[in-house]
């Protein structure tokens, strides 16, 4: 459903995309059993081929804050107060989902967060060293897998948009390809919607 943020509005105000790109007819919702905090980097808000917001709108249990520097940032303090948090960050010395999970003790009061930092990995390194409450949390890493963002450039074949992330880190977690099958289904639209725009526009205007 297209919903304009106002009578003048050219976008969405649930996928943020533009009114006549709206992804929200192929968002099918889910409800995940560990919450996700995404940390946008500024210069993603509002890319339209970024994908932060999609995997938001997608979970039931997932909240956006924007910004670089998050020392002040209430929200963030909030959550890491009241879970325990988990930063997915690519490391070969960290535990991944599925070990993570099984190494925990059965019965928590209160399931565990990951959060998630949406940019560039130049930006989202930026976003590390700027916050100390991040770097000095406990890390997990995801199992390899190849990346499918065809519409954006990878700095390596293992790099994830943060929708593929998502997708991955719970899935892992639980276990559960299929339950979070629309996740993936829903970057696969993204990037055919992309690939068609692109075949039509002119060659002078392709980046």
């Amino acid at each position: 459903m297209k919903q304009p943020n106002d009578q003048d509005s050219r976008y969405c105000t649930r996928c943020t995309r533009a009114l006549k790109a709206c992804l929200c007819e192929y968002i099918h919702p889910v409800i995940n059993r560990v919450p996700l905090l995404i940390l946008q980097h500024p210069n993603e808000v509002g890319h339209p081929k970024g994908t932060a917001a999609l995997l938001a709108a997608s979970l039931a249990h997932a909240e956006i804050r924007v910004g670089e520097d998050f020392r002040e940032d209430a929200v963030l303090a909030r959550w890491l107060t009241d879970r325990r948090c988990y930063l997915l960050w690519p490391d070969e010395q960290v535990a991944a989902p599925a070990s993570l999970r099984a190494s925990l003790p059965e019965h928590l009061e209160a399931p565990p967060c990951f959060v998630l930092l949406d940019g560039t990995w130049r930006k989202a390194y930026k976003m590390l060293r700027l916050n100390p409450a991040l770097a000095a949390l406990p890390r997990l890493s995801l199992v390899a897998a190849e990346g499918q963002y065809l519409i954006r450039k990878k700095p390596f074949s293992t790099a994830l948009s943060t929708l593929e992330a998502g997708y991955h880190l719970l899935s892992q977690w639980e276990g559960d390809a299929v339950r979070y099958a629309p996740l993936l289904s829903l970057f696969h639209r993204l990037n055919e919607q992309w690939l068609s725009y692109s075949t039509r526009m002119p060659e002078s205007r392709r980046s």
